[in-house]
């Protein structure tokens, strides 16, 4: 696999007029495009890796049966947290918590919003069968929460030389990007919510996703709309291979077969449908706004496709298999839904907060916490 070197990424002076018209708009759903347009104009090779994605992709999909159950891929997560005097931009522990647990609600399709899945849909939404932790050990075999903090003196970050992902600009340099999802979490200027590299055989040496501290999340220091942790839902799509709905385009080809073909992003909260006459073609459906490679708001997102499922599980397969065997995840500290209560025998247990736990004698542990005396989560202790 070839890298592209921090040297040639930071050749982007040419691009700093192109940003700065760019940055004129109030609010940036998504800056990915841009972001992946600077890296193509700095490295051809780069430019000509991302254009054998989708054949690769392709390939390996006739090759693997999608329709049969899959193991679940678990991908190590680190978040670097850069910050400087403002105590906003260091952002709690729960914040982040928040985040991650959000990821795995979205693309394991057990978020709460589901049920605002137009029915039409209903039968081509995915549980992607893809989780996130926050790693247990760093590249230096040490344990670690995951989360690395780190002050800076730079006021705000931007698009222009990616100067978070360097410890020399005044950033953090990313952890080994073969072995671990980087997040990059930090003052974004210019109104811009998060961008994301994408998966190629040409990796950036700054491979990884960026988000703004304001939209990281859903407690803390979130705004709304865009408040309830879909920006990094939607940043992560981007790192795993998935396009906008409408391509590089208008009516462009995301390379989806189960998306509607679209005009161009949606905003707000539209009703379904809408916008049923999208590209000059009848569709009664309309656009599917509500996936999460659209830009409406938060609490409209709630779905990812069978198809856009296949394209990241092949993207993971063929540029980021290192997490089809990664060891950086504690599996003491996953969580399981459970809904099966029945033929348990269980040790009861209260805590010092008077909460009940329990656990189950058996060859492994599985621990259970109560509210109310419902089952909500289930930790399975190896």
């Amino acid at each position: 696999m070839v890298y592209l070197s921090k040297k040639n990424m930071r050749k982007t002076i040419v691009f700093y007029f192109i940003f700065q018209s760019f940055f004129l708009h109030s609010q940036i759903r998504c800056a990915s495009d841009h972001y992946m347009s600077s890296l193509f104009q700095i490295n051809n090779l780069y430019k000509n890796s991302q254009r054998n994605v989708n054949k690769e992709i392709v390939q390996w999909t006739s090759n693997n049966n999608q329709k049969e159950s899959i193991n679940i891929i678990t991908i190590p997560v680190v978040v670097h947290v850069i910050w400087e005097d403002n105590t906003d931009e260091n952002i709690s522990d729960m914040q982040i918590l928040s985040q991650i647990e959000i990821l795995n609600k979205d693309f394991r399709r057990t978020n709460i919003d589901v049920i605002n899945t137009p029915s039409v849909w209903n039968s081509i939404a995915a549980d992607c069968e893809i989780e996130f932790c926050l790693a247990s050990v760093d590249p230096y075999g040490n344990a670690t929460s995951g989360i690395n903090r780190v002050k800076t003196s730079v006021s705000t970050f931007n698009l222009i030389g990616d100067k978070m992902k360097s410890t020399n600009e005044g950033g953090t340099d990313p952890w080994p990007i073969n072995d671990y999802l980087n997040i990059w979490v930090c003052d974004l200027s210019g109104g811009i919510l998060g961008y994301a590299t994408s998966p190629s055989n040409f990796l950036s040496s700054g491979d990884g996703v960026v988000v703004s501290y304001k939209h990281f999340g859903d407690n803390g220091t979130v705004e709304p709309p865009y408040h309830k942790g879909r920006t990094t839902t939607h940043e992560v799509g981007h790192y795993l291979g998935l396009k906008h709905l409408w391509g590089d385009s208008n009516c462009g080809d995301d390379q989806i077969n189960d998306t509607p073909t679209q005009q161009g992003e949606n905003n707000d909260c539209p009703g379904f449908p809408h916008n049923q006459n999208s590209c000059g073609t009848q569709n009664l459906n309309g656009d599917m706004f509500m996936n999460y490679m659209d830009y409406v708001n938060d609490f409209c997102m709630n779905m990812f496709t069978q198809d856009q499922k296949t394209r990241m599980v092949a993207s993971i397969n063929l540029y980021r298999n290192n997490f089809l065997t990664q060891t950086i995840c504690n599996s003491s500290t996953s969580i399981i839904n459970s809904t099966n209560k029945q033929n348990k025998k269980l040790i009861r247990i209260i805590d010092i907060l008077g909460r009940k736990q329990s656990y189950e004698k058996k060859n492994t542990i599985n621990l259970y916490i109560f509210d109310d005396g419902t089952v909500e989560k289930k930790i399975k202790i190896n």
